[in-house]
């Protein structure tokens, strides 16, 4: 092997070792979480918001999740590749989660969101929403 050949090679397997011991990490409002607390944000996700939102975020119906249900209403949104959350501003998440919500435009075709400012603190909604960012753009 050539000494240009060994350089390179050397070089190489710095960069894929270097790159490779970083964790992942996803921003939420200016602040970075790590992969603990974001594992943090799927524990709270799996107990808070799976049962509304779906286990891998399929949402509410996840056969037809943009679709009403038989009542006429749409059900919790999808978080995965089939919704929108990632439209969203990060501040507005957490408004939306500690606040909870329904539809100003038509209340009654939407089922309301609940309201968690007394069950989860704004650093655990912050978590969730990492973890969230981790999956939403994922194909069911």
């Amino acid at each position: 092997m050539s000494l240009k050949a060994s350089v390179l090679t050397g070089l190489l397997c710095v960069l894929l070792v270097g790159c490779g011991s970083q964790s992942a990490t996803i921003t939420v409002s200016g602040v970075v979480f790590d992969e603990a607390q974001i594992a943090q944000g799927q524990q709270l996700y799996g107990q808070y918001c799976a049962s509304c939102h779906g286990a891998a975020g399929e949402g509410q119906f996840p056969d037809f999740p943009l679709l009403p249900d038989e009542t006429g209403r749409f059900g919790a949104p999808p978080h995965n590749g089939h919704g929108h959350t990632s439209h969203h501003p990060d501040n507005w998440l957490i408004d939306y989660v500690r606040n909870g919500g329904i539809s100003l435009r038509n209340p009654e075709l939407y089922y309301p969101m609940p309201a968690f400012d007394d069950q989860l603190s704004d650093e655990q909604i912050a978590q969730i929403i990492a973890y969230i960012k981790t999956i939403w753009h994922e194909s069911p």
